[in-house]
C-alpha cells in the first residue's frame, strides 16, 4: 500500500523561456500523487473472472507501505533540455521499489525523471474495496531508455478545428505513453487556424469561423503545457502546397486557388500552391516567420515547412511560372526552400520537410534537415540512403485515420458506381495489431540505421473532430509508442509479440481512461479477463526434418525409400492438417466443385476447351451446380493440389474488389504470367506500384479530355463509309450483310491508337494490319495461358512471341518520338493542346520507356477491346429488336437532329440512349471472368457451411475466379418483373434485353458492375462510354434501320466469346439501311 512523501535531489538551471528542472519536477510530482489517489483503476477487466481478490492485496492482512519516493537527477538541465534536436537529451532512468517501503528513482534529466514517474504511477492499482491503492509487483527494479529519440504524433489541426483544451488533453495522454514530441499541422487547404497578429487577415478571413484560431496567449498555453510534460511542439506550414487558405485574405499570392477539376490539380479539395515565380510571396513569407518563429525558438528546435504533394499541374494556372515541367519547377520550389530554411536557421531552428522534397524533386537539403517519410519502407531507406536524418511513419500502418470512408458525395450514376463502397484512399482502418507490426527500420541497412531518428503516427482530421478525437488516436497511438520506445524487436532480435503486448494496451487503455483520455476498447471484456490469443496446435517441419536426419545412417536403400516416403508423407499431412485448422478458423469451405477425373484434372481440360469453343459461360454454370442440381454461387476445387475459388456472389465481389481491397491483389504468378504482354502496368501489379500506375494515367481521362469528341469524329466518318461500301450489293444497292464487329474492333483501334499517339494505324482503310492481328492473336494466347493453371508451360507460345515482337516493333517509334523532345517541348505541347497526346502527358511523368511501353500497350488493349466489344453486342441487340432502334433513333433526332454533331451533354441527356447501353453491358460486361490472389490470410463473406452463407476460409496465395457475366444473369438477383411500357406482355426476365427495365428498375449495389468496381474500377470507363455513345448517335443518324442477319449463323443464341473481353464469337452480321433524309 502507499503512504507517500517525496524528496527531490535535483541540479536546477533555468532556461531563458523561465523553465526550470525544479519547477517542471515538482509540477510532475504533484501531478503523480493527484493520479494516484484520485484517478487509479480497479484492474478487474484484465483479472480471470470472480479471481480479483487472488490478485490485489487482501485489505485486512498487514500492509507494507511505501513510504518515500527518493528522486534524484544526476545531470544538469539547459535550455536546450527542454526544446532538444533528436537525440540531444538524456531521458533514461531508473526505478526500484523495494521490499522496506523505500522508492528510488534516478535520472540524468527532468525528462527522465517525467518518464520514471509516469512508471511509478503505472505499478499501482486502485483496491476494490476503495481503501487505498496498491501494488503487487515489488520488489522491482527497472533500468529503462528509449529506442528512438524522436517519438510522435502528427495531429491536423486545419481540416478539422481542435479547441486548445482538446489539444492539451492529447498533450497529457503522449506523455502517459511515453511519447516526447506534438507534431501540430497548423494550416492546409482548408483553413488558416493560427492568429498572426502582424497579418491578421489570414486567420480572420481564412479560419473556418471567429473564434476558431489560436490566440498568441493559446500558441503560448500548449507550448508551455506541453514541455512541462516532456513533450515538444512541432508547428508545421505546409507549402507550396496545401496553402489555399492563404488566398481567403491574398489571393493574388495563390496559382488555382479551387481549380477544377481538382483531382488534376491536387489531391483534395480546394486547391491551389504558392505561386513559385512572385515577388509578393517571398515579402509575404519573411513578414509570416517573422511574427511566428520568435514564438516558436523558445519552446521548440524545430520547425516543419512541410512540402508534401505538390502537384506540378497546378503551375499551369501560376501567371508567373505557367508550366508543368519539373526542369522549371524544381529550380523555384529549391529558390522557396532555401529562404524559408534560412529564416529558420536565423531563429536557431532545425527545419523538417516531407519527403517529396528529397525523393520526388530531389531537393539540395542542408544536412541540419529532418526528412518526415510516410508512403513506404522503401522510401526511409532511400533518405538513409541520401544521407539525411529520416522521421519513419508508413500510412500503411500508421495514419490512424484511414478506413473512415471516403469524404466526398457521389450522385447516383458512374460516380456512385465508381466508387462504391466509398473507401478512403488508404482503408482499411489500422487496427492496433498493423501499427504494432511496424517496423521503423525496416528495410534500412545496418549502417544506416543511425539516420532513423524515429517516427510519427498520423492522425488526419478529415473525419476526426472534438468529439471522436481519443477513439480515433487512442490506444492505438500507444501501439506504436511502444515500438518507437522499445523497438520492434527485443533484446534477441526477434520482433515483439502482440500477444505479449495485448495485455499491456489492455491496461494502458484502462488507465488512460480512468485519466480522462476516451480511448477504445482493446478487445471485449471476455478476452481481456481471460488473455485471449490465437490457439495454433501443429507438427512443426522440423519435427519431420529431425526424423528424417535421425534415419539416413546405416539403412538399406528399401528401408531409406520406405523411410523418405513416410516423412514426404507425415510433411503433407502436417501441411494439410495445418493448412485445414487455418482454413476453418477463418471460416471453412466452399461446396466443392463436381469433378470425375482424380486432382480435379478434367478442371482444367474443361476450362481448356470451353475457352477454344466459347463455352466459358456454360462452363461456370456448370461449376456453380451443386450435386444436387442446386446452384451454389460460390464452389471451390483443388486441380493439381492448388485450391481454387470460383464466385459469382455479389458479396464476395464486393470483398474481392472492395471491403478487403488490400487481402486481394493480382499477385505475383499473375503478374508474371501477363509480363510479357502488359509488363509492370496499371493491370497486372498491386499495392504501391499498382497505385503509381493510376495516378500516372488517371489524368489523363479527367473529363476535359474525356468530352472531347474530335478524334471520334474524324473515325466515324471513315467507319460510316466503309459501312456503306461493304454492305452494298451485287446489284448497287446499300444496306447488304457485312461483319460490324469486325470494323468496330478497327475503328476503336483507329481511334484509340489516335487518342494515345496522335496518329492512327488506320486499320478501317488497311485491314490487313500486322499490328492489329498480332494484337489479337497474344490476347488469344494469353488467356489460355491465364487458363491453363499449373499446365500453362505446355501452352505453345511461338505465335505468341512473335506477336510481342510486332507489338514492341509498333509501339517503339512513337516512344522514341516522344521522347526525342525536351522536357520544355513537352511543356509546350501540353500548354498548348496542339498534338497533345496521351503519350505526350506520360512522357512528361516519366522518362522510362518500360514504363511508358506496359502503360501504353495496357491502356491500348482497354480503349481497343472495351468499346468495340460493346458497341458490337450493341448492334447485335438492336438488329434483333427493331422497336428499340426505333425509339432510340426518335430519341436521337429530337436531341440533335440528322445533322448536327452531338455534343458530351447531349450524350449524357439522352435517357433512352443510355438505358440502352446499361441494358448491354447488364447482359454483356466488358471482363466476364476475372481472377485475384490472396494476399494474406483472409476469408470471403459468403459461400461456406452447410446453407452457403457463412465465410469461407482463405489462405494466402488462394486465385478467386469471379464472374460478372454469371453475377449479371443470376436470375435469383434480377427475377422476371413486369415489362414497363407493356404491362401486357409477358414478365421480363435477367435474359432478355429491354432498355426500358432501367426506366423503373435500379440494380442493387454490386450485382451491376461492368467496368469493375472499388479502388480498382476502369478509369477509363467514362471515355468508353462516350464513344460508344457518340459512336452509336452518329450511326443511327446516318442509318434508320439495322437489319439482323444472325438468324441462319448462331440462330438466336449468341456466341460468346471470351477471352479477355467479351465480344461476339461469330462477328456480328447486320445490314444498315440509310435513311432518306440521313445527314453527317
Amino acid at each position: 500500500m502507499v503512504e507517500l512523501q517525496s524528496s527531490l535531489t535535483s541540479r536546477d538551471d533555468a532556461s531563458s523561456s523561465g523553465f526550470s528542472s525544479r519547477s517542471i519536477v515538482q509540477a510532475a510530482i504533484a501531478r503523480t500523487m493527484d493520479t494516484l489517489f484520485k484517478q487509479s483503476f480497479v484492474p478487474w477487466k484484465l483479472v480471470a473472472r470472480n479471481e480479483l481478490a487472488g490478485f490485489e492485496a487482501d485489505a485486512h492482512a498487514k500492509k507494507q507501505y511505501i513510504k518515500n519516493l527518493v528522486i534524484s537527477q544526476s545531470g544538469t538541465d539547459n535550455s536546450s533540455t527542454f526544446k532538444p534536436l533528436a537525440g540531444h537529451v538524456d531521458e533514461s532512468y531508473t526505478l526500484t521499489v523495494g521490499l522496506d517501503g523505500i522508492a528510488k528513482l534516478t535520472a540524468v534529466s527532468s525528462t527522465g525523471v517525467l518518464h520514471g514517474l509516469e512508471s511509478f504511477v503505472q505499478l499501482f492499482y486502485k483496491h476494490s474495496s476503495g481503501s487505498g491503492i496498491y501494488t503487487n509487483m515489488a520488489p522491482i527494479a527497472i533500468t529503462d531508455a528509449p529506442k528512438f529519440p524522436h517519438r510522435g504524433l502528427n495531429m491536423d489541426v486545419a481540416r478539422n478545428w481542435f479547441p486548445v483544451a482538446d489539444i492539451m488533453r492529447t498533450i497529457d495522454a503522449l506523455s502517459m505513453n511515453k511519447f516526447n514530441r506534438l507534431h501540430i499541422h497548423m494550416t492546409d487547404a482548408q483553413s488558416w487556424p493560427l492568429d498572426i497578429p502582424s497579418i491578421p487577415e489570414l486567420s480572420k478571413k481564412g479560419a473556418f469561423q471567429t473564434g476558431l484560431s489560436y490566440s498568441p496567449s493559446d500558441f503560448k498555453k500548449i507550448q508551455t503545457y506541453a514541455i512541462e510534460r516532456g513533450i515538444e511542439i512541432i508547428v508545421e506550414f505546409d507549402m507550396p502546397g496545401h496553402t489555399t487558405s492563404i488566398a481567403y485574405a491574398y489571393p493574388e499570392l495563390i496559382a488555382g486557388a479551387d481549380a477544377k477539376p481538382w483531382d488534376k490539380y491536387c489531391n483534395e479539395p480546394p486547391c491551389g500552391s504558392l505561386k513559385l515565380n512572385s515577388p509578393e510571396v517571398p515579402k509575404f513569407l519573411e513578414k509570416l516567420f517573422d511574427d511566428v518563429l520568435p514564438r516558436v525558438a523558445p519552446y521548440s528546435a524545430y520547425f516543419h515547412t512541410g512540402g508534401d504533394e505538390v502537384n506540378k499541374q497546378v503551375y499551369l494556372l501560376d501567371d508567373t511560372v505557367k508550366s508543368n515541367d519539373t526542369v522549371v519547377i524544381g529550380p523555384l520550389i529549391q529558390k522557396l526552400v532555401d529562404r524559408n530554411h534560412d529564416q529558420i536557421r536565423k531563429a536557431g531552428l532545425a527545419p523538417i520537410v516531407w519527403e517529396e522534397m528529397a525523393l520526388e524533386w530531389n531537393l539540395t537539403l542542408g544536412s541540419d534537415v529532418l526528412v518526415q517519410s510516410w508512403l513506404s519502407e522503401a522510401s526511409v531507406a532511400t533518405i538513409t540512403a541520401k544521407g539525411h536524418k529520416v522521421l519513419a511513419g508508413n500510412y500503411n500502418f500508421w495514419y490512424l485515420d484511414c478506413g473512415k470512408g471516403q469524404w466526398l458525395n457521389f450522385d447516383n450514376g458512374a460516380s456512385f458506381q465508381q466508387y462504391y463502397p466509398f473507401l478512403d484512399y488508404c482503408s482499411p482502418v489500422k487496427n492496433w495489431r498493423l501499427v504494432y507490426s511496424y517496423d521503423p527500420l525496416g528495410g534500412v541497412p545496418a549502417n544506416e540505421t543511425h539516420l532513423v531518428m524515429g517516427g510519427e503516427v498520423h492522425i488526419w482530421s478529415e473525419q476526426t473532430d472534438p468529439v471522436n478525437l481519443d477513439d480515433m488516436v487512442w490506444p492505438r497511438a500507444s501501439a506504436a509508442g511502444e515500438v518507437l520506445w522499445s523497438g520492434r524487436q527485443d533484446a534477441s532480435g526477434q520482433n515483439r509479440s502482440q500477444i505479449t503486448a495485448g495485455p499491456r494496451l489492455a491496461e494502458m487503455r484502462e488507465r488512460m481512461v480512468s485519466r480522462g483520455i476516451s480511448a477504445g476498447p482493446v478487445q471485449m471484456v471476455f478476452c481481456t479477463q481471460n488473455n485471449a490469443t490465437e490457439s495454433t496446435s501443429y507438427i512443426p517441419h522440423d519435427l519431420a526434418q529431425a526424423c528424417l536426419h535421425g534415419t539416413v545412417y546405416r539403412v538399406s536403400p528399401k528401408t531409406l525409400i520406405v523411410a523418405v516416403v513416410a516423412v514426404v508423407a507425415i510433411i503433407k499431412l502436417t501441411t494439410w492438417l495445418s493448412n485445414e485448422r487455418k482454413i476453418r478458423a477463418l471460416g471453412g469451405h466452399a461446396k466443392k466443385v463436381n469433378t470425375k477425373f482424380p486432382f480435379d484434372l478434367d478442371l482444367i481440360a474443361r476450362a481448356i476447351k470451353a475457352t477454344m469453343n466459347h463455352k466459358n459461360l456454360e462452363t461456370w454454370n456448370r461449376w456453380f451446380t451443386a450435386s444436387t442440381g442446386k446452384k451454389s454461387y460460390t464452389m471451390e476445387a483443388k486441380p493439381v493440389g492448388r485450391r481454387l475459388i470460383f464466385t459469382a456472389d455479389p458479396e464476395n465481389i464486393k470483398a474481392i474488389l472492395a471491403t478487403q481491397f488490400t487481402d486481394y491483389g493480382k499477385g505475383e504468378p499473375f503478374h508474371r504470367e501477363w509480363s510479357d504482354f502488359l509488363g509492370d502496368s496499371i493491370f497486372t501489379t498491386d499495392l504501391d506500384q499498382w497505385h503509381a500506375s493510376r495516378q500516372l494515367i488517371r489524368p489523363q481521362f479527367v473529363k476535359d479530355r474525356v468530352s472531347d469528341l474530335d478524334v471520334f469524329e474524324t473515325h466515324v466518318q471513315v467507319l460510316i463509309k466503309q459501312i456503306i461500301e461493304g454492305g452494298k450489293r451485287y446489284d448497287g444497292t446499300r444496306g447488304g450483310e457485312i461483319d460490324v464487329s469486325d470494323l468496330f474492333f478497327r475503328y476503336t483501334l483507329d481511334a484509340a491508337t489516335h487518342f494515345l499517339l496522335g496518329r492512327s494505324v488506320g486499320s478501317l482503310e488497311l485491314p490487313e494490319q500486322e499490328f492489329a492481328e498480332a494484337f489479337g492473336e497474344v490476347q488469344r494466347v494469353q488467356n489460355i495461358i491465364a487458363r491453363a493453371g499449373p499446365l500453362n508451360p505446355l501452352v505453345p507460345r511461338s505465335s505468341f512471341h512473335k506477336g510481342i515482337k510486332v507489338i514492341n516493333e509498333f509501339v517503339t517509334p512513337y516512344i522514341d518520338q516522344a521522347l526525342s523532345l525536351s522536357p520544355e517541348e513537352l511543356a509546350t505541347k501540353t500548354k498548348s493542346e496542339e498534338g497533345y497526346t496521351f503519350l505526350h502527358a506520360l512522357a512528361s511523368f516519366t522518362r522510362d520507356r518500360k514504363v511508358l511501353r506496359d502503360q501504353l500497350v495496357a491502356v491500348l488493349l482497354a480503349g481497343r477491346d472495351t468499346t468495340a466489344s460493346t458497341l458490337s453486342w450493341t448492334f447485335y441487340e438492336l438488329a434483333r429488336h427493331p422497336e428499340v432502334v426505333k425509339k432510340l433513333r426518335a430519341e436521337i433526332v429530337n436531341q440533335v437532329g440528322l445533322d448536327r454533331v452531338p455534343t458530351y451533354a447531349d450524350l449524357k441527356g439522352m435517357k433512352y440512349l443510355q438505358n440502352v447501353m446499361n441494358e448491354t453491358l447488364r447482359l454483356y460486361p466488358v471482363v466476364p471472368f476475372n481472377v485475384r490472389l490472396a494476399l494474406k490470410d483472409t476469408t470471403l463473406p459468403h459461400g461456406g457451411g452447410p446453407d452457403g452463407l457463412s465465410p469461407v476460409g482463405i489462405l494466402k496465395d488462394t486465385p478467386i475466379g469471379y464472374s460478372t457475366l454469371i453475377m449479371q444473369r443470376r436470375p435469383d438477383l434480377t427475377p422476371p418483373m413486369p415489362h414497363p411500357t407493356s404491362p401486357s406482355s409477358p414478365p421480363i426476365t435477367v435474359l432478355d434485353f429491354v432498355p426500358e427495365r432501367w426506366q423503373v428498375w435500379q440494380p442493387k449495389p454490386w450485382t451491376y458492375i461492368p467496368f469493375n468496381g472499388g479502388p480498382r474500377i476502369c478509369i477509363g470507363q467514362q471515355f468508353a462510354l462516350t464513344e460508344m455513345g457518340y459512336t452509336i448517335v452518329r450511326l443511327l443518324q446516318k442509318f434508320e434501320k439495322v437489319e439482323n442477319f444472325m438468324g441462319p449463323v448462331d440462330g438466336g443464341d449468341p456466341c460468346l466469346k471470351a477471352e479477355i473481353v467479351l465480344q461476339p464469337g461469330q462477328g456480328v452480321r447486320v445490314g444498315f439501311m440509310e435513311s432518306e433524309k440521313a445527314g453527317l
